[in-house]
């Protein structure tokens, strides 16, 4: 019986992480559709432009999300079979999000006001916060947790298929930028409208309870914080590349980093898969499965960094033909090792202490990583520019792997 219950999971596993392979699959293949098409419509100045409010309605979003991606998800997983108290804890984080709506709007409103920079494109940053919204209406983290993974895929996928197609009819020339952001937004607003009501199948609206609000909070406070800092060394480097250089290399270095970012992609269902999966588990027995991964993870790391090292001038010839942004091929081969630091660092920081309920640990170890990105990335922007940006950001990912291994060998050790 036993034997039979653990063949299921696994199935509902293997098919969790298929449909959120399609997902991050779509991620990849749609913008590496569109995105080329955009730099060389728009220019690598306004998609530049583009992409920097971009990055920054990124940030806004990890705001609103208040690391409820984790908590929430994991939480959701243990009250799944409980549809009051689910549907109880569903409308507080409702509430919740609505509130931090309007926090990050204020701030939005306040940068693009103060930060000259930023006000000469005031119009792009507006039309931005869109995806915000949309991140914050559909429920990932709810259908995460009741493991409706097929939900998500259809309405991410469909989202995307509408951008991209909007993108090829209506966006013909460089006067066009305001309409990628508004296209955009609308992708996820749809998108989170959908996946709200869908969501509205398994739960119902009940009132809120302040008490339960503010604990809610407070345990999810420190994954907002780490997430904040993540953030300081993820999506911030455009818009802080942007801000002290040119958006035209603002664009050039987003171009690079969707690649590499794609390519973290292919890690993340896997670990979204397993993790409702394994939060019930005995601490031992996560230990003991999360060991089991670092080999394969590790050599498929090895394999794609240096398949991008040593092709990366042809795959940026490929996919943007154009030699200016190909010029700069060597800030693709030096964000390649992002591919082994990063595929690891996260099945500790983003899979084994959120399952062992290490948040506290996993704040400290982030906290430090955004730190040190702070830290040098200025020095190093002054002295390499663009490539400044590139080394700060694989170093970051190497310093987080090294504080992710001391940790791990410390819980080894603790357990045994």
């Amino acid at each position: 019986m036993l034997k039979k219950i653990n063949q299921l999971r696994n199935q509902i596993v293997f098919k969790n992480y298929l449909y959120l392979l399609v997902i991050q699959g779509s991620n990849f293949l749609l913008p590496l559709i569109s995105f080329p098409y955009l730099v060389r419509v728009l220019g690598t100045t306004n998609y530049g432009i583009v992409m920097m409010a971009h990055s920054l309605s990124i940030f806004l979003g990890i705001i609103v999300d208040f690391g409820f991606n984790i908590s929430a998800t994991r939480e959701v997983a243990v009250l799944k079979d409980d549809k009051k108290m689910l549907s109880k804890y569903y409308t507080n984080i409702l509430f919740i999000k609505t509130f931090l709506i309007l926090i990050s709007f204020t701030i939005l409103l306040f940068i693009v006001t103060f930060i000259y920079k930023i006000n000469v494109y005031k119009e792009v940053y507006l039309l931005s916060f869109g995806v915000v919204i949309g991140q914050a209406l559909f429920p990932t983290w709810f259908f995460q947790g009741i493991e409706k993974m097929k939900v998500i895929t259809i309405i991410n996928l469909l989202s995307k298929i509408i951008f991209t197609i909007l993108i090829f009819v209506f966006i013909k020339n460089e006067s066009d930028y305001l309409l990628t952001p508004i296209f955009n937004g609308l992708g996820f607003i749809l998108s989170g409208l959908l996946g709200f009501l869908i969501s509205l199948k398994y739960v119902y609206i009940s009132k809120t309870n302040f008490n339960s609000i503010i604990k809610i909070c407070k345990e999810s406070f420190s994954l907002f914080t780490s997430n904040v800092f993540v953030s300081l060394y993820t999506s911030l480097n455009t818009l802080i590349l942007g801000l002290f250089t040119t958006e035209s290399l603002a664009g050039i270095y987003v171009s690079m980093e969707k690649l590499i970012l794609a390519i973290k992609s292919v890690y993340s269902p896997l670990y979204q898969a397993i993790f409702p999966n394994i939060v019930n588990k005995k601490h031992s027995q996560i230990l003991n499965y999360v060991n089991k991964l670092i080999i394969p993870i590790l050599f498929s790391g090895i394999v794609i960094m240096i398949f991008v090292i040593l092709f990366a001038e042809k795959i940026l010839e490929i996919i943007f033909n154009n030699e200016f942004i190909t010029s700069y091929y060597l800030i693709l081969q030096i964000l390649a090792s992002i591919a082994v630091f990063s595929s690891l660092n996260m099945l500790y920081v983003t899979l084994l202490l959120p399952a062992l309920k290490k948040y506290n640990r996993r704040l400290k170890i982030l906290v430090l990583g955004g730190l040190v990105n702070i830290i040098i990335i200025m020095p190093l922007i002054k002295l390499y520019s663009i490539y400044g940006v590139a080394i700060s950001a694989s170093f970051t990912e190497f310093f987080l792997l090294f504080l992710s291994l001391i940790g791990f060998q410390k819980l080894k050790k603790n357990k045994n």
